[in-house]
């Protein structure tokens, strides 16, 4: 069944990657409370990642937040987000979501203690089928959850950039407008 899942979820990604390219992929854009969609997602994988002897900690700037958003699609990007952080971090590290308030827009920050990517990797990353396999050891995925998370930032009119380096952790920031023109 787990196999089943995880083939299921392949097939879902590189389905949804093409209908993004094509144009074809919808967002349905309501007002959300963007603090309570981040930390449900984070609160979603915590007894995940504290198995894994990694702290978690989850630090808005702010208790509420009112944009624009398609929920499920930035949850999604969120979860994608901490999976990633919580491969690379190893037991005894930390992941610290921070969540700012910039006015007509939002940062949110998904902050690891792990074995961070090299700079000549920051922008491949976000490439379909990418993986950095320069880490040991290497991590099993497809290399389209980055892909995705980045494709539906910027169907939000986002932006998204990774702040890294090797032996220091990473740090992956969604910029979200409050309002989005879609």
């Amino acid at each position: 069944r787990r196999n089943t899942n995880r083939l299921l979820n392949l097939i879902n990604n590189i389905i949804d990657t093409a209908k993004i390219e094509s144009g074809s992929y919808q967002l349905n854009i309501r007002e959300h409370d963007i603090v309570y969609i981040v930390e449900e997602a984070t609160l979603s994988l915590k007894d995940y990642i504290e198995r894994k002897g990694i702290e978690l900690i989850i630090d808005p700037e702010m208790e509420e937040k009112i944009i624009k958003c398609d929920r499920n699609e930035i949850e999604r990007c969120i979860i994608n987000l901490l999976s990633n952080a919580s491969k690379f971090t190893p037991s005894g590290g930390t992941i610290t979501v921070d969540i700012e308030d910039l006015d007509d827009k939002v940062k949110i920050s998904v902050i690891d203690t792990g074995t961070g990517i090299d700079k000549k990797f920051h922008k491949s990353i976000f490439d379909r089928f990418s993986q950095v396999e320069d880490s040991e050891p290497v991590k099993s995925g497809s290399g389209l959850g980055l892909t995705i998370t980045s494709q539906i930032i910027k169907l939000h009119k986002g932006k998204i950039y990774v702040e890294s380096e090797l032996g220091k952790g990473s740090t992956f920031v969604i910029i979200l407008p409050v309002n989005p023109e879609i």
